[in-house]
């Protein structure tokens, strides 16, 4: 599935710390591994000057990824390139024609302090390709996960919209040897506008939104084990987001392989806003965002 995996660096540890999960997948695929940084031009009236500093930053960049290589087993190249951050990142994806791209996010020291939570917003809206995130604890916490893949959580809407990413993460559980549990959470009525005026029939709209959902997953569930996945679904009530951590918490998750923009269905939950709170929120557990398309 994936045969090229392009991670972007910035010389601190957060950024790096997404690597094990790299090598990880690499090995089990035998995907080339490719590390970048970008260096930023300065703020300098004498162009003279701007090339030697920019020449410099490179010089050092390199020997930076050289360092990071001789520790990464298997094929592995680097590059460095000059300019904004996310737009070097996209425009290096394109250009290595990779198929993976895998970013720690919050990375705030090093080379260029550029791997900070807007770039790695601007490569989840834009990139053409799938998206490994992974915001490592910090403070008491801090500790890297471990890299094996074993389960693979996948938040689903109930839209075929989002349920397009299936055959990848599909393929990608084969490749890893990895089970799978599709998860559906049912938006608590509260939650839902007008609800006051619907309150006596709360109970009865809960009941059939939820029979919905495990109907929905039940098929689903059917469907992925008779491709040869190992494969279960959960029903939950609580709003996306919470309801995603919280499952990935309570079934050990590895990872969780979310779409973006499932628009329609049950309870249209998949969104862009609900992928990007997963990232943002999901402290040590690396999230594969995948760009959902029509049938």
């Amino acid at each position: 599935m994936f045969k090229k995996i392009l991670v972007p660096l910035d010389g601190s540890e957060t950024a790096e710390a997404i690597l094990p999960f790299v090598e990880e997948i690499a090995s089990q695929a035998r995907a080339e591994i490719i590390v970048m940084t970008a260096v930023q031009p300065v703020a300098v009236w004498d162009t003279t000057v701007t090339v030697t500093v920019l020449e410099n930053e490179e010089s050092s960049a390199v020997d930076y990824l050289k360092q990071v290589m001789a520790k990464i087993p298997g094929k592995q190249s680097c590059r460095v390139a000059r300019g904004e951050a996310a737009e070097a990142i996209l425009e290096a994806a394109d250009e290595e024609a990779a198929d993976l791209i895998a970013i720690g996010t919050h990375g705030r020291s090093g080379l260029a302090r550029w791997l900070f939570g807007s770039t790695a917003g601007k490569v989840l809206e834009r990139a053409k390709v799938p998206v490994l995130f992974l915001r490592p604890k910090t403070g008491e916490d801090k500790g890297a996960p471990g890299a094996v893949v074993k389960k693979i959580l996948i938040p689903l809407d109930g839209s075929d919209l989002a349920a397009s990413i299936l055959p990848a993460v599909e393929e990608f559980a084969k490749t890893m040897g990895a089970s799978i549990v599709l998860i559906h959470a049912v938006t608590p009525i509260t939650a839902l506008p007008g609800f006051e005026t619907q309150a006596p029939a709360a109970v009865t709209i809960l009941d059939e939104l939820q029979k919905n959902a495990q109907e929905f997953l039940a098929k689903l569930v059917a469907e992925v084990k008779a491709r040869g996945v190992e494969a279960t679904g959960l029903v939950t009530i609580d709003e996306p987001v919470h309801a995603i951590l919280e499952a990935a918490d309570e079934t050990k998750a590895d990872l969780i392989a979310v779409a973006t923009h499932g628009r329609g269905g049950l309870g249209r939950a998949i969104l862009g806003s609900v992928a990007d709170g997963v990232v943002r929120r999901s402290a040590d557990v690396p999230c594969l965002v995948l760009r959902a398309t029509e049938a």
